[in-house]
């Protein structure tokens, strides 16, 4: 620890000093001290208290937020001050700052730090600055902070080749939505959709072929169910449609208009090369008002009739045994 005597390039490069009069401080500057701090050396802790300020006067400073090992937020070069924050509102810091290089540093103490903003309402004008900067930064990390919190809880429920949501999704939203109809005493319609000998159709067009058929059929799907509707993958070539609010009947319409769609559907490579067309068998649940089914029963009654769909000749649909009987639906539809 030193006293200091800084130059006029040292004095004209701290932000705090700009357009202050040396000689109205220099009484003050008296009052500081330099402190040396070595590569990869803590000069601030989290929950320790803080009363001074530091000016950088050589060597980079990095600020971390959560621990030492962490990706540094910020990095502070000759000029910049840390410290600031803590020292006003006299609370423990909040963030860890360790030198990036070795660094030299002007410590301005507290009561010095005052002594000097009633001396110079340029330096008030400078730490305004400085802290109005500091907080916009805090803004900016929070605020990215939350969009890659967001993308990551997007990525976690959604399907990265259909875009569609995924099975982990579906389990969540299933339960939360038949309590929501059950309540309304509302109908709920569960289509479980499986594409037709998908295993060959992979075999002879390759899996990028197979794997344009999916993309085609959950666009398709989603351009064809109802505002509130949703969509997921179910798993390798199976989704799942939940449609509230619709009956028997609805449902019924609903799943016989996507399997007309899908089966003049075109699908093309991304090149722009086509590839053969695909058809999808479909099964049909409904849970009634009132109904105590669970989720787990509605999506086997469904998969139950998804079986009765392959074993009558596939492309077609197929309701559950446990739903009201009903008149067959166009061609090519059987239940």
């Amino acid at each position: 620890m030193t006293y200091p005597t800084l130059t006029q390039s040292e004095f004209e490069s701290v932000h705090l000093f700009r357009g202050v009069d040396h000689t109205a401080i220099e009484h003050l500057l008296e009052e500081c001290f330099f402190h040396q701090l070595e590569a990869e050396e803590t000069l601030i802790a989290p929950e320790s208290d803080n009363t001074h300020v530091y000016v950088i006067l050589s060597g980079i400073l990095r600020i971390h937020l959560i621990a030492p090992t962490s990706p540094a937020i910020a990095h502070l070069t000759v000029g910049a001050c840390v410290g600031e924050m803590s020292m006003i509102d006299n609370e423990e810091a909040s963030a860890y700052v360790i030198a990036n290089s070795r660094s030299r540093l002007l410590v301005i103490p507290r009561t010095t730090i005052w002594r000097m903003i009633a001396v110079s309402h340029y330096i008030a004008r400078n730490l305004l600055y400085v802290l109005s900067r500091r907080v916009r930064s805090t803004n900016e990390i929070v605020t990215e902070s939350i969009k890659r919190e967001t993308l990551l809880e997007q990525y976690a429920m959604v399907d990265s080749l259909t875009s569609l949501y995924n099975r982990r999704w579906l389990d969540e939203y299933l339960v939360r939505m038949m309590l929501r109809c059950h309540r309304s005493q509302q109908y709920l319609s569960l289509i479980l959709i499986d594409i037709d000998r998908f295993k060959q159709y992979n075999d002879t067009q390759g899996h990028l072929g197979g794997d344009c058929a999916l993309s085609a059929l959950a666009k398709m799907m989603s351009r064809h169910l109802r505002p509130g509707d949703a969509a997921a993958r179910y798993g390798g070539e199976e989704m799942v449609v939940i449609l509230p609010g619709a009956d028997l009947a609805e449902g019924r319409n609903i799943a016989e208009r996507l399997r007309l769609a899908v089966q003049n559907m075109v699908i093309t490579m991304a090149d722009g090369a086509g590839l053969p067309s695909i058809t999808i068998s479909l099964g049909l649940a409904i849970m009634s008002p009132g109904s105590d089914i669970t989720p787990m029963q509605l999506l086997a009654s469904a998969d139950q009739a998804l079986y009765q769909a392959k074993h009558e000749g596939r492309n077609r649909v197929c309701v559950s045994a446990s739903c009201p009987p009903s008149p067959l639906v166009g061609e090519g539809v059987g239940g």
